[in-house]
This record gives structure tokens, sequence and C-alpha cells, in this order.
């Protein structure tokens, strides 16, 4: 069960990052673009603020959810293992 929890809440923060990565950001009435792909041309300066702090977000996110996502791997084979050793 904890294995399965997880898994799902690590799916959930790679697809929150996912969703941050891909929305555009908005300073000021100028589109920035968004983390994949920046405005074409020449961005304004405080969109780089904006799109620094979204990228963090977007490591943290899926970098987060990697981890959680191994977490639950291991959990499942340390369950695994230990079912086939006392059986």
């Amino acid at each position: 069960m904890l294995s399965k929890v997880l898994g799902a809440v690590g799916v959930i923060l790679l697809i929150a990052g996912v969703v941050f990565a891909v929305r555009p950001v908005h300073v000021d009435g100028s589109n920035c673009g968004s983390v994949f792909q920046p405005g074409s041309g020449v961005t304004p300066m405080q969109c780089d603020a904006r799109l620094k702090s979204r990228s963090d977000l977007v490591i943290g996110f899926g970098s987060g959810g990697i981890a959680v996502l191994l977490a639950g791997f291991a959990v499942a084979a340390v369950r695994d293992r230990r079912a086939r050793v006392i059986s």
C-alpha cells in the first residue's frame, strides 16, 4: 500500500512539474514564454527573474517526484524480498 501511495505522489509531482514548465509566464502584459520555450526575440529583463523562479519550481517538482517514485520502488523491492526470504 505504501509503495502505491508513494508512486501516486511521485507521479503527481512530476505532472505538476510539467504543467509549471509548459504554462507561459506573463509580466506586465508581456509574454515571456515558458520554461521549455522562452519568448521569441529579446525577452524583457523582468522576465528573467520570473523564468528563473519558474525553472526552480520545475526542477524541484521533477526531482522530488523522481525521488518519491524511487522510494516507492525501493519499498516495493524490500517488501517483495522479505516475502521471498520468509516463505
